[in-house]
Parts: C-alpha cells; sequence; structure tokens
C-alpha cells in the first residue's frame, strides 16, 4: 500500500508540474519562469499541508519529489515549444493531479493519527493548493475560487476516501482507486457538461 502511494505521489507530482509549464507557456514566460511554477505547482500544496502539521516537509526529506518536479518542468517547457497544447489539456491534467493529491493527502493526514475531518481538509487542501498558487503567479483567479465546481470534486474524493476507509473488506488499493476515481469523474464530468456552482450575486440599487 504505501509503495502505491508513493508512486501515485510521484506521478502527481509530474502531472502537476506539467500543468505549471502548461500555465507558464500561455503567459510566455521563459525556461527558469516555467522551472519554477512547475515546481511550485506540484509541491505547494503538499508543502502548505505539512507546514501546518508541523511534520518534515516530504520535498525536503525525499529529494526525488524536487528533481522529478524540475526535470519535468525542463523537458514539458520544450515540448511544448514545437507542440501546439491547448487550453483544455491543462484542465485535464489539473484535474488528474487533483485527483491524485487529494487522495494522498488524506491518506497520509489519516495515517497520522487525525481526524477524519482534518484529514478531509488537509487533503482538499493538498490537491487544490499547488493550482491556486499557479494561477496567483500567473495573475489568473485560481480555480479554487471560481465558480467550476474544482473544490468540490476535491472535497468528495476527500470524503469517499474516508468513507471507505471504515469498510474493513475493502483493500487500502481499491480505496484508493474509487476515491481517486470519484474526484477525477466529477472534475471531468464539471469540464465536459460546464457544471458550475452558485456564484455570490449582489442586488443594486
Amino acid at each position: 500500500m504505501e509503495q502505491l502511494l508513493y508512486w501515485c505521489d510521484l506521478i502527481g507530482i509530474v502531472v502537476f508540474a506539467f500543468t505549471g509549464v502548461l500555465a507558464a507557456g500561455h503567459k510566455q514566460m521563459d525556461l527558469f519562469g516555467a522551472v519554477v511554477l512547475a515546481c511550485v505547482t506540484a509541491t505547494g500544496g503538499g508543502t502548505t499541508r505539512d507546514m501546518i502539521l508541523n511534520v518534515p516537509v516530504f520535498w525536503l526529506t525525499d529529494s526525488y519529489y524536487l528533481w522529478i518536479a524540475a526535470i519535468t518542468g525542463v523537458v514539458s517547457f520544450y515540448v511544448i515549444r514545437y507542440l501546439r497544447v491547448p487550453m483544455r489539456l491543462l484542465m485535464i491534467a489539473d484535474a488528474a493531479g487533483l485527483a491524485v493529491f487529494v487522495v494522498i493527502g488524506t491518506q497520509k493526514v489519516l495515517s497520522l493519527g487525525y481526524s477524519p475531518a482534518i484529514a478531509i481538509v488537509m487533503g482538499v487542501m493538498t490537491g487544490t493548493f499547488g493550482g491556486l498558487i499557479r494561477d496567483l503567479l500567473c495573475g489568473d483567479i485560481p480555480l479554487l475560487l471560481r465558480r467550476e465546481i474544482y473544490a468540490t470534486a476535491a472535497l468528495s474524493g476527500a470524503a469517499a476516501l474516508v468513507i471507505l476507509d471504515d469498510i474493513p473488506v475493502l483493500p487500502g488499493e481499491a480505496v484508493v482507486a474509487i476515491a481517486v476515481l470519484v474526484t477525477l469523474s466529477i472534475r471531468l464530468a464539471a469540464l465536459r457538461w460546464n457544471l458550475s456552482a452558485p456564484i455570490a450575486r449582489f442586488r443594486s440599487e
């Protein structure tokens, strides 16, 4: 189970680093800016989570995370220079990274002995804060704060993992897979059919 989570974590690093470079490309950043954005996007959520929980920051104890993010950033930078990459791909890649990181974050917090409510909050934070920092650095309104169904997908996946984790007959691998699919399905459905949450409106006098 630990090995599965570790590899899922690395996949999430690669996917989110790729979204950082895609965002940098749409803002016409140079190589340095793209790599910085890749690393921040890939590690931002987990770093925030670990700092709040006062545990060692994951990429300080295992530098492979940072190296993979940086290498992904460099490779992706040159790939998108020669290939036309639609903005839609950024959204789909972000959805995949969100699904993986939400589950990884929630599972890690549960393993540390925190309550299910804390695990859900930290899981959502793990999945969304990297993208939030990415969007802020790009001068965009973060996906987390838009009307799109984004945080709701993260919350649903984290809650699914917490609920399924209490069912003893389900193996851990199945719990992780189902939680990832819940998050990813809701996010992709929102993108496919333009689903959105109600927005705040103030009636003018």
